[in-house]
């Protein structure tokens, strides 16, 4: 079962789950929202962060810090998280859609039908820009983490890498 993010919050956004035809969901919210979060914190961490939900929310102030938005000047830049869910949710999308049966086109993303193509009955986030503002995110979240070790002792962050297409 997935702890941060339900079906529920990809519906009525930019992130938007086409309908599918067989089965749900829930498999790639289970997946995936463990592997990003795993690869976010390290394995001890994320440990210690699941049990400090409740109903899906951080109760202790290290973990607020990471999973809410944020906006930190650091010397010459701005450091901005859009928080550990929203982050989440991008990485959960681009798997879910990108594994449909679905094509991108030069004229966009289309379902294949036997010889002819349509249109998806969804207007969705194009997926490898979710999968790069969950980078993106991810990158800032673990840069907050790196920049205070004193309060994420167990952290063992992994490195994400944006991807440029499919």
């Amino acid at each position: 079962m997935s702890d941060i993010i339900q079906i529920s919050d990809f519906k009525d956004n930019e992130y938007s789950l086409p309908t599918k035809k067989y089965g749900d969901y829930q498999a790639y919210l289970d997946k995936y929202e463990k592997k990003f979060l795993v690869n976010l914190l390290g394995a001890e961490l994320y440990g210690l962060f699941i049990a400090d939900l409740v109903s899906g929310v951080p109760q202790t102030q290290r973990f607020i810090d990471i999973y809410d938005p944020f906006d930190i000047d650091d010397d010459s830049c701005v450091r901005r998280s859009e928080g550990m869910k929203l982050a989440t949710m991008q990485y959960v999308y681009f798997y879910a859609v990108r594994d449909l049966a679905v094509k991108k086109t030069n004229t966009g993303v289309v379902f294949n039908d036997n010889e002819n193509s349509t249109g998806p009955s969804y207007s969705g986030f194009n997926i490898v820009e979710a999968y790069n503002e969950s980078v993106k995110n991810a990158k800032e979240i673990q840069w907050y983490i790196c920049d205070n070790d004193e309060d994420y002792p167990e952290e063992n962050v992994q490195l994400f890498e944006y991807i440029s297409g499919i």
